[in-house]
C-alpha cells in the first residue's frame, strides 16, 4: 500500500481527477438551473417524442426512474427536469436509440 503524500504523483492524479467531476458537476447543475421546474410533458408527448409505448412510461414510474404527477382528470404528467436528468445519467433505457439521440429529443421538445 502506498502512502500518499503531498509531492506524490498519485496524490496530484486524484487532486485532478477531483477538479474535473468538480467543474463537471457545476457545468451540469448550470444547465439544470435554467430549466423551467414548471415544464411538463403528457404521456401523449413522451410517446411521440421518445417512441417509446404507455408501458415503458409505466415501468419507469413503477421503477421511480423519474417525477411525475397525476392531473385531477387522472392523466399522467412528466417533470421534464426529471426526465433531462435521468437521460443525463442514463438512468432511461431506450431499445435502439443512443443516450445523445434521447438528450437530442429531449432538447428539441423543450425548443418547441
Amino acid at each position: 500500500m502506498e502512502i500518499i503524500t503531498v509531492e506524490s504523483l498519485a496524490y496530484q492524479e486524484l487532486i485532478d481527477r477531483l477538479n474535473r467531476i468538480e467543474q463537471y458537476v457545476e457545468r451540469t447543475s448550470h444547465l439544470i438551473q435554467n430549466i423551467d421546474d414548471e415544464l411538463e410533458m403528457t404521456t401523449k408527448d413522451l410517446i411521440e417524442t421518445l417512441n417509446v409505448s404507455e408501458s415503458t412510461l409505466y415501468r419507469w414510474r413503477k421503477k421511480q426512474l423519474l417525477r411525475y404527477r397525476y392531473t385531477e382528470s387522472g392523466d399522467v404528467r412528466y417533470f421534464y427536469k426529471s426526465l433531462l436528468i435521468c437521460a443525463r445519467c442514463n438512468r432511461l433505457r431506450i431499445s435502439g436509440m443512443r443516450n445523445d439521440e434521447l438528450l437530442d429529443r429531449l432538447l428539441r421538445y423543450k425548443d418547441k
